[in-house]
């Protein structure tokens, strides 16, 4: 998803992947793979930018701070069909994915996603390698903590504080502050023990 929204936009003449899974043409792919994701050390001379296409938060936060000591831009890349505010902040290597909306006042870390058809209020702050999934709604003045997932449809009550590597499973809804490492489910969301 990442690479077909970077080539929408016409931003990059050549796009290549990097996955310690994969070599050569993957089906499903029109952009070849390389090799492994530790050949990026060598290709400073060739691309002058790298997005990450991390889903999993943990890897995404490692490799944003890797990447980020190399001569490369962390790319940010919005879709065409995304909606930002000019009113807010996006910082590298953030992926605003089709229909997501992302409002006035907001500012985000370092590879942060925004996924598809999610909205982000007025005033979020949302740490370093957090994402929002797919459908998730924040309210207004959230703010969400490094490494966290807000989970697909979960929503977000205005001013709620969600901290560090915290999953938020799918369609829960949060009225209340989370602390650090946990999991809330259900609504109202709670953290289980």
């Amino acid at each position: 998803m990442v690479a077909d929204m970077a080539a929408s936009t016409e931003s990059w003449s050549s796009i290549a992947f990097l996955d310690d899974e994969a070599r050569g043409h993957r089906g499903d792919l029109p952009w070849p793979v390389l090799g492994p994701c530790d050949l990026v050390e060598s290709m400073s001379d060739d691309y002058d930018s790298i997005a990450l296409g991390f889903g999993d938060n943990v890897l995404r936060y490692r490799w944003s701070e890797r990447v980020s000591a190399l001569p490369f831009d962390l790319a940010t890349i919005v879709s065409a069909k995304g909606i930002v505010s000019d009113h807010a902040e996006l910082g590298p290597g953030t992926v605003v994915m089709p229909g997501a909306v992302v409002n006035i006042g907001v500012t985000t870390g370092r590879g942060v996603i925004v996924n598809t058809g999610a909205t982000v209020d007025h005033d979020c702050r949302l740490a370093d390698a957090s994402h929002v999934g797919p459908g998730a709604n924040l309210g207004g003045g959230v703010l969400v903590g490094e490494r966290t997932l807000v989970g697909v449809g979960a929503s977000v009550r205005n001013g709620v504080r969600i901290g560090c590597d915290v999953t938020v499973g799918v369609g829960a809804a949060v009225h209340a502050d989370l602390p650090d490492e946990c999991t809330a489910v259900g609504v109202p969301a709670r953290p289980l023990h």
